[in-house]
């Protein structure tokens, strides 16, 4: 694609800084809100384990075997992706870019522009879309393959607002979080089939009823998830429901212990429970622990990398490029919960 630009040829001094697109920073990442699975070149095999421990009267004799050890394999083969956009940077002669340019008629490229569109706004679009990938994805066969299920009320089947949630998602090259948590081969059969999570069935969320919404998936988590371990656990919320939530607590009538928010108000949690903010659709929560939701990729740097350079030898035009892979996996689904309104 060629550079859209409606310049002018600049007399007098250029603005400085350029205004930049507001764009959602890449969170998931940043901030390590899931596990980051790295150095898989081409697959990685996740095993979960489980037993029953059964208490049984003492004998001398030949005791009964009782309980049982359980384990099964996923494998997860990460998806390699790519970003690729050509341009003429002959286009920006006339306009402020020109400024940095090296004397010349050979040079013809930008240094500002390389550092502001390219390795910046270009730069970040390509990781926030990748966050938004990693979170809502769909392939088209999971899609096919959601919609041919019957809807039904029960853990084991496929809620209708879920249906609908997978209908509307955009076909890509991946399953993502939330499509993962619905539908996946990810269990002891190794057969596609409705996810384990355990399922709330929710309603549109405003700032008058979120709360007691997030009673629904807070009352709805298995206990050792909240209690029985070490590690925390997180909801994971759309990042709409931070200004619902400041509505929320903003009402005098309304019960302030429930979300409890830092002055600076860069922390929230509800009910003890740390809410993280991230892009997944309105309507939509799940609470997990974080090593149940696992970004799978060789380098997790590589989406960071570009490479710039011209097309051809002969030619002055020039090409932006990113490679790297991803896969989304969710592990323990039983202990997770999705919200889906």
């Amino acid at each position: 694609m060629a550079i859209t630009y409606n310049s002018v040829d600049i007399r007098g001094v250029a603005a400085e800084p350029i205004i930049e697109e507001l764009l959602f920073e890449n969170k998931t990442i940043s901030e390590g809100l899931v596990t980051f699975e790295s150095d898989v070149k081409a697959e990685t095999i996740f095993t979960e384990a489980s037993s029953v421990a059964t208490m049984q009267a003492y004998t001398s004799g030949v005791p009964t075997s009782s309980g049982s050890l359980n384990a099964f394999d996923s494998v997860v083969t990460p998806v390699k992706l790519q970003y690729y956009q050509e341009f003429d940077p002959n286009s920006l002669r006339f306009s402020r870019f020109k400024r940095d340019m090296a004397p010349g008629a050979w040079e013809i490229m930008s240094s500002e522009f390389e550092r502001v569109v390219v390795g910046g706004v270009y730069a970040s679009k390509i990781s926030a879309d990748a966050e938004n990938k990693f979170w809502n994805n769909a392939l088209a066969a999971t899609k096919t393959a959601v919609a041919a299920l019957t809807a039904g009320t029960g853990q084991t089947s496929v809620g209708a607002a879920e249906k609908t949630l997978v209908a509307a998602t955009t076909a890509g090259l991946f399953d993502g979080v939330v499509t993962k948590m619905i539908y996946n081969s990810s269990n002891a059969s190794g057969t596609a089939a409705v996810g384990g999570r355990v399922k709330v069935a929710g309603t549109t969320i405003d700032s008058s009823n979120i709360k007691a919404e997030y009673d629904k998936v807070y009352a709805a988590a298995p206990a050792v998830v909240l209690n029985g371990s070490t590690s925390p656990a997180y909801i994971y919320a759309p990042r709409s429901h931070k200004q619902l939530i400041n509505i929320y607590n903003n009402n005098p009538a309304n019960y302030k212990d429930a979300f409890s928010v830092s002055a600076d108000k860069s922390t929230y949690f509800f009910n003890g429970v740390e809410v993280k903010f991230v892009p997944i659709p309105e309507n939509v929560i799940i609470l997990a622990k974080k090593e149940h939701i696992m970004w799978v990729t060789d380098l997790a740097s590589d989406i960071n990398k570009l490479q710039i350079d011209k097309i051809a030898l002969n030619r002055e035009d020039m090409f932006i490029k990113t490679n790297f892979t991803t896969a989304a996996h969710v592990a323990n689904q039983s202990f997770n919960v999705l919200y889906v309104g």
